[in-house]
Formats: structure tokens, C-alpha cells, sequence
């Protein structure tokens, strides 16, 4: 093992067995994780979640950035009374049921990604358990040398 002469090489190898140690989520959260999973892939869900972004993607397009037409490119077609949407609509007219159909689908994507991780809890958990078993000599070892 040349890899791990050095004790910084050692505590990087602790550092990631760490991180992949707190990966394995206790049992009690397991119900809670599987109920925000099967909700992330609820087309009710992923729909409310869209209506949402677009409500504040609203609020922002409702910003009115004429007052910097001054300073904008002259092929960019800002009046001095536009909104950030006027802008994007003469862009392209749909871009508003774009941004919703794109948002809903990235939370059916997000909700499709956790059902995946959270099949892999057991797999996780268990190279969690080998790695706490094969770095238990190797913290031994940092314990003795930082005693000396």
C-alpha cells in the first residue's frame, strides 16, 4: 500500500470513507425519503412544483430592464419600457410553456434520480460497513502515531 505513506493520504482515505459512511441513511428516515420520492414522481406534484416556478420565473420577468436599453446591444431589441419578458416573448412567443413543460420535467427527472439512490441505501450501507471495517487499523495507527 505506497498509496498510504503519508498520514494526509490516510486521513483523505478517512475523509471519504466518512462521507460515504453518512450516505447510509438511518432506518427511521427511510419512510419519510420513500414518501418525498413516490411525491417527486407524482405528475400532481411535478405539475404544482411547475406552476410554482413559474409564479417567481413571473416575478422576475416582470422586472423592467428598459432603462438599460442605453447600454444594450443594438441588435437586442430592448425598449425603454420593457420587462424582461416582453424581451424573451419577442425572443420566442412559447417561452413561457417552455420554462413550465422543462420545469415539470426536471422534477420527474429529480424524483426518477431519488427513487435510483434510494434503491441504492442497502448497496451504500453496506461498503459503508466494509470500509469502517478495513480503515479500523489504519485509525489505530494515526492514533498511535499522534501519540508519539
Amino acid at each position: 500500500m505506497a498509496f498510504l505513506t503519508t498520514r494526509e493520504n490516510v486521513m483523505r482515505l478517512l475523509s471519504t470513507a466518512a462521507i460515504l459512511c453518512a450516505i447510509a441513511v438511518p432506518a427511521a428516515a427511510q419512510s419519510r425519503e420513500a414518501d418525498a420520492v413516490r411525491r417527486l414522481n407524482d405528475p400532481m406534484v411535478q405539475e404544482g412544483v411547475a406552476m410554482a416556478m413559474s409564479a417567481l420565473a413571473g416575478i422576475v420577468l416582470d422586472t423592467k430592464v428598459g432603462p438599460l436599453a442605453n447600454y444594450a446591444d443594438p441588435d437586442a431589441d430592448i425598449r425603454p419600457s420593457d420587462t424582461l419578458r416582453d424581451v424573451e416573448r419577442r425572443r420566442d412567443p412559447h417561452f413561457e410553456a417552455k420554462l413550465h413543460e422543462r420545469t415539470r420535467r426536471a422534477v420527474g427527472t429529480v424524483g426518477a434520480v431519488a427513487n435510483d439512490a434510494l434503491a441504492m441505501r442497502g448497496e451504500l450501507a453496506r461498503t459503508a460497513d466494509r470500509l469502517r471495517a478495513a480503515l479500523a487499523p489504519l485509525q489505530g495507527a494515526i492514533e498511535a502515531y499522534d501519540d508519539n
